[in-house]
């Protein structure tokens, strides 16, 4: 005879670092929902551990999918955090519900039975340690540690990099459009062009070589992703575009108006070198400004901006540099009209990043049973 003498319970606690990884998605704006096969009580206790189950959230099942139509479960997945019992054609239905409501889908996977709703979303991203070749081979990100935290700290690095580009591309075009502005508002009220070809192009290989690759290399601002807030995903939004002529603006005010003022007291050659220092004063002090962080300015953007603004040192008082680009030695007045034109860019540009209206970015997070 046998004689039972106790029962043996097993449990795979969450890792720590999981919970504080969900708190710092929820502050930036983006919603985790976990897809199990496991039994809805044992969905029930891993969500609330992680904090993924929350009190005004829902628990549903494969079963209850099952008797919903789209459009109810397209209703019903605004509340949903946690689905158990859910099979491969499930996970398809759950992927393509939030997307019709315009979520940006993020969909994690180790099996076999990943693969499909890995391939649907808008970014797959598979166990690379414990994961299937069939579900590596379907995603767009392989996650090396299979560590939940490590996403995190990708979109991170993700959202700082959109951020820097956006400020590098309004720099660029900001600058090109004040070049513009200066030229064609000295055109429009009958003067000579304050700018000559080979003038122009050393502006931009000054402003635009150096210092805006230092502003979109720059590291994260915060390791915060609520810091971090989402930019327009458009190549040139309405915000991107109001900043862009804010900069371009200006450029082109203070400069212009610098090379009038030496045109009547110093003459042409003069005026155009102020000219010529005052659009590159502008577009740097622009980039001093979009190359400071919440902290301090980088290394590498105020080293960038050092090093143009010693070109420009060079090339208004090296006589070879002075000769190729028709250029003369500034007097005491004009370096004093440069410095006054480049404060007053600074001020005009300056500006809020203003973000696109933000709307919650959801990642799927598939536990298998």
């Amino acid at each position: 005879a046998r004689t039972a003498l106790g029962f043996v319970g097993l449990s795979e606690p969450c890792r720590p670092a999981v919970r504080a990884a969900e708190r710092r998605c929820q502050a930036a704006g983006v919603r985790v929902v976990m897809l199990t096969g496991d039994h809805p009580a044992t969905a029930h206790s891993i969500a609330r551990q992680a904090g993924i189950l929350r009190a005004d959230d829902t628990l549903i099942t494969g079963l209850d999918m099952a008797e919903l139509s789209d459009s109810d479960l397209d209703e019903l997945l605004e509340r949903a955090s946690v689905i158990a019992r859910v099979t491969p054609l499930d996970k398809l239905r759950i992927v393509e519900s939030l997307q019709r409501r315009h979520h940006t889908v993020a969909m994690t996977g180790d099996g076999v039975n990943d693969g499909p709703a890995l391939r649907l979303a808008d970014v797959g991203v598979a166990m690379g340690m414990n994961g299937t070749e069939v579900a590596r081979q379907a995603a767009d990100v392989v996650l090396a540690d299979d560590n939940f935290s490590t996403l995190v700290e990708a979109l991170v690095e993700g959202r700082s990099f959109w951020r820097n580009i956006r400020r590098a591309v309004a720099l660029l075009l900001g600058g090109n459009l004040g070049e513009l502005g200066v030229v064609v508002g000295a055109s429009a009220m009958g003067l000579a062009s304050p700018l000559l070809t080979r003038q122009i192009l050393a502006v931009n290989l000054v402003t635009d070589v150096l210092p805006s690759l230092a502003v979109a290399l720059q590291p994260p601002e915060s390791r915060n992703l609520a810091g971090l807030a989402r930019e327009g995903t458009a190549a040139l939004d309405r915000p991107l575009r109001r900043d862009v002529q804010r900069r371009g603006l200006a450029t082109a005010v203070p400069s212009l108006a610098a090379f009038i003022l030496t045109l009547r007291s110093a003459g042409l050659e003069q005026a155009r070198s102020v000219a010529f220092a005052s659009v590159v004063g502008t577009q740097l002090a622009q980039t001093l400004q979009a190359g400071r962080t919440e902290e301090s300015l980088t290394r590498s953007v105020f080293g960038a901006v050092l090093g143009s603004a010693g070109v420009l040192v060079a090339a208004l008082t090296f006589p070879p540099l002075q000769r190729f680009l028709t250029l003369t030695t500034p007097t005491p007045a004009s370096w004093g009209l440069i410095v006054l034109a480049s404060l007053a860019g600074a001020l005009l540009g300056r500006g809020p990043w203003v973000p696109l209206p933000r709307r919650p970015s959801l990642r799927l997070v598939s536990v298998p049973a």
